[in-house]
């Protein structure tokens, strides 16, 4: 999730049932599902992979465990010639704000950032979108805090990136939907979005064909200021998603953090600027190992994870097969919106 942190309000009253509770704690008590879930995490946030830097080679080795996984579930490619990979050549020099930011962190080249991207293509409305994302990239290595030097990234962002690893595991071994769905993981959102401006200007599917987007950012542990068992979504009043998600069995609640600015912070918005339907599931409760070395698999609640993605399946899956379309709120359209592809 972008840079930015300050004090948040407090939730103001709203029910919504805790995915704590069945159906979906059933759903995620499967051991094969959780035991996927706790592999690819343990994958995303080990040592090994640096804090998968953006635009590093270890951002790339994420995109292709990622890409491997697409690959075994039979998706079709949406990268580049007929691959899962979109690689996304960075600006040379790189802009003195950025590069301000990285004199922190690891000195190594960062020439090149990566998307991962498959499809499963709709059976009967294949011209029909829904998007889910999230981000493969954190910040690597950097200063040491305690004797520790990597910023592993494990709620932020390999928990939305399992989540998306997840769902299309578990889609794309259901019946085939009516609309497609594409997964997209995304490559140096940490810098300033690389890897969502790319897949903008270069996109597998028409962008006007994409009815919704959902981004997966940080949904490892419980947010406090919301309802035990459930999560948050960003731009809630800004479109009739949310709601009509929350009526097809989503736990989802409005963001309580409205002082934050989370609608703007990740790969969403620069889709929402296109005039797409895009916001974020999460539940990040501004805990203080974010952008943190401390930020490691020890601290994932894997309960709370498993429940959380479970919870998610059957709305998503309603959305893939309904002829049900969201709406932009009146007066809610992102207040800076390009104009659309």
């Amino acid at each position: 999730m972008l840079w930015l942190l300050v004090a948040s309000p407090a939730l103001n009253g709203q029910r919504v049932q805790s995915f704590d509770s069945s159906p979906a704690q059933t759903a995620s008590s499967s051991s094969n599902f959780q035991q996927e879930v706790r592999a690819d995490m343990a994958f995303l946030a080990d040592d090994a992979l640096h804090g998968r830097g953006s635009a590093t080679r270890d951002e790339h080795i994420a995109a292709l465990f990622a890409a491997s996984q697409f690959q075994s579930l039979g998706l079709e490619p949406g990268g580049d010639n007929g691959t899962f990979l979109q690689k996304v050549p960075l600006p040379n020099p790189l802009p003195a704000n950025i590069k301000q930011r990285l004199s922190k962190f690891e000195d190594t080249p960062r020439k090149e950032t990566w998307n991962a991207i498959a499809i499963l293509r709709g059976s009967t409305a294949p011209g029909e979108t829904i998007l889910l994302t999230a981000h493969l990239d954190h910040l690597g290595i950097g200063p040491a805090v305690n004797g520790d030097s990597i910023y592993n990234g494990a709620d932020d962002d390999a928990s939305g990136t399992t989540a998306v690893l997840t769902l299309a595991h578990l889609l794309a071994t259901g019946s085939r939907p009516r609309r497609t769905i594409v997964f997209a993981l995304f490559g140096s959102e940490e810098l300033g979005g690389f890897g969502n401006r790319a897949f903008l200007a270069h996109p597998p599917v028409p962008l006007a064909s994409i009815v919704a987007n959902l981004e997966f950012e940080m949904i490892g542990r419980p947010d406090p200021a919301v309802p035990a068992g459930t999560l948050w979504l960003t731009g809630f009043n800004r479109t009739n998603l949310g709601p009509e998600l929350a009526k097809h069995g989503a736990r989802l609640v409005n963001d309580p953090h409205k002082s934050q600015h989370f609608f703007r912070r990740s790969d969403n918005y620069a889709l929402a600027q296109q005039g797409i339907i895009a916001q974020t599931v999460s539940s990040f409760g501004l805990h203080k190992d974010y952008h943190q070395p401390s930020d490691e698999l020890r601290s994932i609640d894997f309960a709370h994870m498993t429940n959380a993605i479970a919870s998610m399946v059957a709305p998503i899956s309603w959305l893939a097969n309904t002829t049900w379309k969201p709406q932009w709120n009146l007066a809610r359209k992102p207040w800076h919106r390009a104009a659309a592809k």
